[in-house]
């Protein structure tokens, strides 16, 4: 072949050659994301551990790309614009509606969770029934624990209609943790949300205790899950599935991601985990 022709070859080839490039530099960075259910600064704390232990295990650079609100986690998803996403139940159930996305892992804790009611002190509530005709914060309108959950079982368990019976429409605060400082404050008078971040909060003194207490726990439901987009390839769902089965709290570094995430260890996550979500999720009209 002449050296003109190689040229020739060379130009008509090296436009393929560029997005071959462009193709494998993609499969070498993973991006994930995450439902902002608390403050910018504690999802920083609670992902460097695990995006650390994630780059480790998969061998390749992984980003943690933050979005505003949990609509903005589903759509992400959609779009191809992260790999996974940590949503809660709730926005899974819409992510494979919506987008086709597909459950990888859950914590231990996911299997069975619970939101948990609280009032603020000088509020006069001691119990869920004293809630009719107050104020009332759920979380974000998408979450499982911090709105839909508790919707539900104010209707079932107390036939509090949540858009009649308090004292004006719930107000949404957006993450558990401004729950807790909207019952806090006064803001609120009651408000519902996730029991962990309500544990752990209660451990670390983020709060004044003498303005709020705890009312009811909820009984269990599924929520939190690690969820991949739909056309990721099986090997890479599956190593990412690994780095989390493989975390062992006998191991120091281990433990410490765990001990972020709120867990003892991870579990596979089935699509039908979520059909009870799934159901909740339409009765209460909150999934169309």
């Amino acid at each position: 072949m002449t050296t003109a022709r190689l040229a020739r070859r060379a130009i008509l080839l090296s436009p393929l050659l560029a997005l071959a490039a462009q193709a494998v530099h993609a499969e070498d960075i993973i991006r994930v994301s995450g439902i902002p259910d608390e403050n910018p600064t504690e999802l920083a704390r609670k992902y460097q551990p695990l995006v650390e232990h994630l780059q480790k295990h998969l061998g390749v650079k992984v980003v943690y790309v933050p979005v505003i609100d949990y609509g903005a986690a589903v759509s992400a998803l959609g779009a191809g614009k992260v790999d996974f996403a940590w949503l809660g139940g709730f926005t899974f159930v819409q992510a494979k509606v919506m987008t086709g996305a597909k459950p990888v892992v859950m914590r231990d804790i996911d299997r069975e969770f619970h939101s948990v009611f609280i009032a603020n002190t000088a509020s006069g509530i001691n119990k869920p029934e004293d809630m009719r005709g107050k104020s009332f914060a759920f979380g974000a309108k998408s979450s499982t624990s911090g709105h839909l959950f508790p919707r539900y079982f104010l209707s079932t368990q107390f036939k509090i209609d949540a858009d009649k019976d308090f004292a004006g429409a719930p107000i949404y605060s957006g993450a558990h943790d401004a729950t807790v400082k909207m019952v806090e404050s006064g803001k609120v008078q009651s408000g519902a949300l996730n029991i962990e971040v309500w544990q752990r909060l209660v451990a670390g003194d983020k709060f004044d205790k003498s303005k709020v207490k705890a009312i009811w726990t909820t009984p269990a439901f599924v929520d939190y899950v690690w969820t991949a987009r739909k056309d990721l390839p099986a090997a890479t769902v599956q190593k990412f599935a690994q780095a989390f089965l493989s975390l062992d709290t006998s191991k120091p570094e281990d433990k410490a991601v765990l001990d972020l995430q709120g867990a003892k260890k991870f579990v596979p996550a089935n699509v039908e985990d979520f059909a009870v979500i799934e159901q909740v999720g339409r009765s209460t009209g909150l999934l169309k």
